[in-house]
């Protein structure tokens, strides 16, 4: 049971007006049967909300790696060359925004005019301030060839450097380069014999190439060290790019690519100035692919509410590694790989939902079905789970799972929204709430999830405990028999027999109580539990292995209830009936004889009933 008390005091929620615009998103998601984009939903959400600064970035870098469904295992090699295609085309869209930026800045010296296309943006950006005091062979437009060139291949259009690479292709000592260059304009991989050749190119011009340029292009192809490196956009492009046209990608590469951000340098380099900088370490995770550990640093520096949606998307998305423990930690790291690492999806919502599940039931529902078919160790479904809190938690059963209307059916609730046929949840939370003491309002569940034989059963428990232990309960008890005997009027008799016997039971030791002896006999001759007199005591001991186990358990007290009226109604009158001396002794020799151990107490009672009258 959880340790919050139930119905408590419902305080309003500090839901931000961003919390809010993002949840409307998720419900429009679900709406659609999860049709909608939820890529789109939740950029549109993002902006709606007025998210700016780094948080706009990592939106920005979120939706633009998990735009579509995942192709294939998330460890699989064609999912780990789609992730870093679309890292290397967010990060040469961001160069590409970044030229723009400064041209804006500096009409007059860029003099762009009107050519469009990324060749213009390129010259317009050179013109600005093109940089290389070692530029070597040539110039194009009057720009430096290889600067140019470097340019148009960090933009990702490479093409837009055609008339650059037929110059280039008359200086020999580059020849592979260019070769390579022409072939990555029209190819997306590079040729696995041109690499080889490249590399011994490389090794030749090491010493003697002065272009930056020129050894920012062999570096990319190669995957070396640049000084074109010099910022975190550029050092991730350096490093993905090389896997990217790598004809040999692995994720063994990539892997090493991975341990290079969040193993080798780590939060303590990228957020050497605190919590404030968590964004390079963000870009560099998300950009890597290592979503979880991104999610969770999220987490922890207090972006939340970004947190579970971006983890929502990608999880959504099948891009999200979860733990297969739905109890586990946020965050597992997989010790034989210290890369890889598993998000556990469900702590993060249900700890999201905490703040507004007791006033915002329905948000918090939104949130938990997506969570449906998840398990806990124990094999529960976490959504059930959830739905069953909840129920305990607000006490809104009827808002949540439905109640019955005039004509006997179920009306549609909350739970309608996320499940087709919700009677197994509504089962579940009948389950939890029987196990929670609230026994009436479990027979009730049980019938709302039209599992009657599940009520009767703990109908019957019931009523076996209230004759036995707590008599108080009888009436609140009968009446719940009767809604449930109404309600199910298409059920066999044979079903209720057992319901039926116990109410029954319940009416006779309320005649004994009464001092009813006339009318206690007539009701006890037509149930044939107990004997009324010694002729009947083989026949009904003969007939006790047909008698239902939650009416044996109550013979017993039946027995000492009739044993008490009669005696009292012996010792009320000079000449009592001889049908009540018939029904002592019967009841003493049953009680004996009968294949069912009577508790020792009731026992001894009987006996000193029965002395006390001589017979």
């Amino acid at each position: 049971v959880p340790a919050v008390g139930r119905y408590p005091t419902i305080l309003p929620t500090s839901s931000s007006r961003r919390d809010l615009v993002f949840a409307d998103r998720i419900r429009k998601y679900l709406r659609s049967k999860k049709k909608k984009d939820l890529n789109k939903l939740l950029l549109d959400a993002a902006k709606e909300s007025g998210t700016d600064g780094a948080l706009a970035g990592v939106w920005a870098e979120a939706t633009a790696l998990i735009d579509q469904k995942i192709p294939a295992d998330r460890d699989d090699a064609t999912t780990i060359s789609l992730l870093i295609e679309k890292a290397c085309l967010y990060l040469q869209r961001l160069f590409v925004e970044h030229m723009d930026a400064q041209v804006e800045r500096n009409l007059e010296r860029a003099q762009r005019g009107g050519v469009p296309g990324t060749r213009g943006l390129v010259e317009a950006f050179l013109k600005i301030g093109a940089d290389d005091p070692f530029a070597e062979d040539g110039t194009v437009a009057g720009l430096p060839v290889w600067e140019l060139t470097y340019h148009c291949l960090r933009a990702g259009d490479l093409a837009a450097a055609k008339d650059a690479l037929e110059l280039l292709a008359n200086f020999p000592q580059a020849a592979v380069l260019v070769s390579c260059l022409n072939h990555l304009s029209k190819e997306a991989k590079l040729d696995v014999e041109l690499k080889k050749k490249l590399k011994v190119e490389w090794r030749h011009n090491l010493n003697s190439a002065k272009d930056k340029y020129k050894r920012a292009l062999y570096a990319a192809l190669l995957g070396l060290d640049s000084n074109l490196s010099d910022s975190l956009e550029n050092w991730l492009w350096f490093k993905l790019y090389t896997l990217k046209i790598d004809p040999h990608m692995s994720p063994i590469l990539y892997a090493e690519v991975q341990k290079n951000v969040s193993i080798d340098y780590g939060e303590s380099y990228f957020m050497a100035g605190g919590k404030a900088e968590f964004h390079y370490y963000f870009t560099a995770l998300w950009l890597s692919g290592q979503f979880e550990r991104a999610i969770k640093l999220l987490f922890d520096c207090d972006h939340v509410s970004d947190a579970v949606h971006v983890a929502i998307l990608a999880y959504e998305m099948g891009y999200l590694r979860n733990t297969s423990d739905a109890a586990a930690e946020t965050l597992v790291v997989d010790s034989a790989q210290m890369t890889k690492c598993y998000c556990n999806i469900a702590r993060l919502l249900v700890s999201y939902t905490k703040e507004f599940e007791l006033d915002d039931v329905g948000r918090a529902l939104d949130y938990w079905s997506l969570l449906k078919g998840l398990k806990t160790p124990s094999g529960s479904d976490v959504f059930e789970m959830a739905v069953s809190r909840a129920v305990y938690l607000t006490g809104q059963a009827d808002d949540i799972l439905g109640s019955f209307g005039p004509d006997g059916k179920r009306t549609p609730a909350l739970i309608d929204e996320y499940l087709e046929d919700p009677s197994d949840i509504i089962c579940r939370v009948a389950h939890d709430t029987e196990l929670g003491g609230d026994a009436t309002q479990a027979v009730r569940l049980y019938m709302l999830a039209n599992t009657p034989l599940k009520a009767i059963e703990l109908l019957c428990s019931e009523l076996s405990d209230a004759i036995r232990v707590n008599r108080s309960r009888m009436n609140e008890l009968r009446r719940l028999a009767e809604d449930f005997v109404t309600a199910q009027r298409d059920l066999q008799a044979s079903v209720l027999s057992t319901l039926c016997i116990l109410l029954d039971v319940g009416i006779l030791i309320d005649l004994c109580e009464a001092g009813q002896p006339d009318k206690a006999l007539s009701v006890s001759q037509q149930l044939r539990l107990v004997p009324v007199d010694m002729d009947q005591v083989p026949v009904i001991v003969g007939e006790f292995h047909l008698v239902p186990q939650k009416v044996r358990e109550v013979i017993p007290d039946l027995c000492l209830s009739l044993m008490k009226c009669m005696v009292d109604a012996v010792q009320s009158v000079s000449n009592p009936p001889v049908k009540y001396i018939r029904q002592v002794k019967a009841i003493v020799v049953y009680a004996a004889t009968v294949n069912y151990k009577f508790p020792q107490h009731i026992t001894s009672k009987l006996l000193q009933l029965q002395a006390s009258v001589a017979v």
